[in-house]
């Protein structure tokens, strides 16, 4: 956190507003959509601050010695995110500005990634953080395993990964299809996993088949890369690297 003066928190709206392209008109039933922002969450660390969304509220904490809430008010863009921008309702009625970018966010302090990149000018102070659901990070199209314990899974094998929102795991272990459950809190976890029974022909994808299962076991975090590579990390290291 970073305390801006005055005029330079003013310009910084201003700055803020002006890289923010016109909103486009492709919401003609916004209405009728349910609203994504209504109980979003973000936080960020050094020093520890946590934001919550709610249908009309924009609030802040830090560290339990400043607060601050301000009425939601949104500016929609077409780029991928949204901006948020209100005034604080401490004294004084500085500026309460919420920019949520779409962009893989690590707060550096645990092996966990969130979908946005958050930052927060209040009341003349700047915060940068991480917000989202983490699951959203993993849900949707199925990733390619692509390594095992630092050992290259060729791409013949077939292995796959798919999540979804509910907690839900599946996948293809080269030749058994597998599916079982995850959990994610301040660790990525992962459930008792049930597999079909079909015997495997090839004896080397048969091993690569045992051996992912057997790394599902050990997984407690997970991070993605710029280049987009997910690596869910065990005790020792990347336990399981994949793509899409």
């Amino acid at each position: 956190m970073k305390k801006l003066p005055k005029w330079l928190t003013a310009f910084a709206a201003i700055a803020l507003i002006g890289a923010t392209p016109a909103a486009a008109d492709h919401h003609e039933n916004a209405e009728e959509a349910a609203d994504p922002w209504t109980g979003y969450r973000a936080h960020g660390t050094e020093p520890f601050w946590s934001l919550t969304i709610t249908e009309n509220r924009l609030s802040i904490e830090h560290a339990g010695d400043f607060s601050a809430e301000a009425e939601r008010r949104d500016r929609t863009s077409p780029w991928p995110g949204m901006v948020f921008i209100s005034q604080s309702e401490n004294p004084g009625g500085r500026d309460f500005i919420v920019v949520i970018d779409e962009k893989i966010c690590n707060d550096g302090m645990a092996d966990m990634v969130w979908p946005h990149s958050v930052r927060v000018i209040v009341d003349g102070r700047l915060y940068r953080g991480c917000g989202g659901d983490s699951a959203s990070v993993l849900a949707g199209e199925e990733w390619r395993v692509t390594s095992i314990a630092g050992e290259e899974v060729p791409a013949a094998v077939g292995q796959t990964l798919q999540f979804d929102m509910e907690g839900g795991v599946s996948g293809n272990g080269g030749c058994n299809r597998f599916m079982g459950s995850y959990e994610l809190t301040a660790e990525l976890s992962f459930g008792p996993i049930a597999s079909t029974r079909m015997a495997c022909i090839n004896p080397e994808i048969s091993r690569f088949e045992t051996a992912l299962l057997s790394a599902l076991g050990t997984v407690y975090g997970l991070d993605v890369s710029e280049d987009g590579v997910l690596t869910l990390q065990g005790p020792d290291g990347p336990a399981i690297t994949a793509r899409r």
